[in-house]
């Protein structure tokens, strides 16, 4: 399903750099020392008493198995005939109220929808689900916490107080996943054992979990065939190059600008800026701080004055450059892995995608890319629910069920013949698939990621190259899955403000000297504590 592709250092970017703020959007521990209630506070010893087994599903065999690159495992086929997984529908006859978030046009609706009808079928029980886009769902969550309307299940938005709030919102799972006991739900079993981490704090556990790690890792995607026909090559060797390769393929004639979107994180790659944060001198720094900002922030300036990124990049929503670089007019896009397939879906069969790892800016050597966090965000059983949360973990184990099997088909590609048709076997989605299939089950619950992309020949074996080049020495974030009460209260008036330097230093109306103040500011108004904040939970965990 589309996933969030992009953690520039603008607009979505500090939302993006939201690990570096402690913005995640999972259920991790925190301190509330005064402020009475719960207690977020975690060690790896706690988290170990609680977190459930993992027993990985062994029904299917990859056709190229990335576990020892710390990638997805890659699958060319899929099975001709796969393994029905559940034998029984998960639901009880009543709806499953579900409140969670989209990065894609909201569905047909349940009269106009086939899938759907379908879901509910299968499932056993009415799915009424209330899709809000991602950027507002933060304050939906809170509007709904307000009213009582979180429903049976709901992803975790980032509100004040969070742990406090979901003891006494959520159900407390610990008695039905803890250890062994999650034996009764296999495909939540399956589940890597880093992403739970986010899911505890106090020594209990209070939510599902949405793997991502690698395949969140945020990269270069470039239109191999455009390069190809310009005689260019895929590959940079320093900063200079690839100012160099954006002004070869911006051309003004045919309304081709070289970046469909700023490429500040990718800059920030080039200059060995650190994941969000670093541990330096006994305590946490932010990458923020890091005096190679400015020179990564000026070199975005002069692409943006150069006329080298599209005119639109700061106004622009997430498929407005996926277009671009379907169409060919921003040949060169900053996405994550996970967005491969849309990505495919926006381009002409003879359309190939490359992956372009950042050289170190000075031509020294590889730049590096961010590993993305283990655990994309949560979902939480509504305490209203209690009564009913064996049905609930039972849809959640349905909707993790892995590649290879007839549930994962029919989740991912719907009904043959009207949303997906087989071509060679495998299965592609219609339009009519592509529209109705997106209600955002994969933000409710799903299994381990599978790279799959049958829509075009050898997309399968270039995403899992790819992978397999730059994400074993990818820098992972060393407090991801931590929390900062701060961050939740603060974080995003914090984010705004320094955005709008960014911004503004972006389009020349601010000299770059300004970042080093705005970091100032933004360390005295509440980052300084952030980072006591994550740093004591980074000790404990040790």
């Amino acid at each position: 399903m589309p996933e969030f592709d992009s953690q520039r250092l603008s607009r979505r970017a500090l939302l993006g750099a939201g690990a570096a703020l402690g913005l995640s959007a999972t259920l991790p521990g925190c301190s509330n020392t005064g402020r009475g209630g719960a207690s977020g506070s975690n060690d790896s010893a706690a988290k170990a008493k609680v977190r459930p087994t993992y027993q990985r599903y062994a029904g299917v065999q990859a056709d190229l198995p990335g576990a020892q690159y710390g990638i997805p495992d890659g699958f060319v086929r899929y099975p001709a005939d796969p393994v029905q997984a559940i034998t029984e529908p998960p639901g009880d006859g009543k709806p499953i109220q579900v409140l969670t978030s989209t990065n894609t046009p909201i569905p047909p609706k349940l009269t106009q929808n086939a899938y759907w009808q379908q879901l509910n079928k299968e499932v056993g029980s009415p799915v009424e689900v209330s899709l809000t886009p991602s950027v507002d769902y933060d304050e939906k969550f809170a509007t709904a916490v307000a009213g009582g309307k979180l429903g049976d299940i709901f992803s975790i938005g980032n509100v004040p107080q969070k742990p406090q709030l979901l003891a006494t919102k959520a159900v407390d799972l610990t008695p039905h996943l803890s250890g062994d006991k999650i034996k009764k739900y296999p495909y939540l079993a399956n589940l890597p054992a880093t992403s739970w981490n986010a899911c505890i704090f106090d020594g209990k556990l209070y939510g599902v979990p949405i793997p991502r790690g690698a395949i969140s890792s945020e990269v270069l995607y470039a239109r191999k065939d455009i390069l190809d026909a310009q005689g260019l090559p895929a590959e940079l060797k320093s900063a200079d190059d690839f100012v160099r390769l954006c002004k070869a393929l911006t051309d003004k004639r045919k309304n081709r600008f070289a970046l469909a979107d700023l490429p500040t994180g990718y800059v920030r790659n080039m200059f060995g800026i650190a994941n969000s944060w670093k541990e330096a001198d006994g305590k946490l720094v932010s990458a923020f701080e890091d005096p190679a900002q400015e020179e990564a922030l000026a070199l975005v300036q002069q692409l943006w004055k150069s006329g080298y990124i599209h005119p639109d990049a700061f106004t622009s929503q997430n498929q407005d450059r996926k277009t671009r670089f379907g169409n060919g007019t921003g040949p060169l896009v900053l996405a994550t892995f996970s967005g491969w397939p849309t990505y495919l879906q926006t381009m002409a069969d003879d359309a190939e995608i490359a992956i372009i790892p950042p050289p170190a800016h000075d031509g020294s050597g590889v730049g590096h890319t961010l590993l993305g966090a283990p655990t994309l965000q949560v979902t939480a059983i509504s305490k209203s629910a209690e009564s009913r949360v064996e049905t609930m973990l039972a849809y959640l184990n349905y909707l993790a069920t892995p590649f290879g099997t007839k549930e994962y088909l029919f989740r991912k590609y719907g009904i043959n013949g009207i949303d997906y048709q087989l071509t060679d076997g495998n299965p592609i989605l219609t339009k009519k698939g592509f529209s109705e299939t997106q209600l955002a089950l994969g933000y409710q619950a799903d299994g381990p990621w599978a790279i799959f992309l049958p829509e075009r020949k050898g997309s399968t074996e270039a995403c899992f190259d790819a992978m397999k080049e730059v994400c074993p020495q990818a820098l992972a974030n060393p407090v991801d899955g931590m929390y900062s009460e701060t961050s939740n209260r603060k974080g995003s008036q914090l984010n705004r403000d320094l955005n709008a330097v960014s911004d503004d230093i972006i389009q020349g109306r601010k000299p770059v000297s300004d970042w080093a103040a705005a970091v100032k500011k933004w360390k005295s108004g509440g980052g300084d504590k952030i980072a006591d904040e994550l740093y004591a939970e980074y000790k404990s965990s040790r």
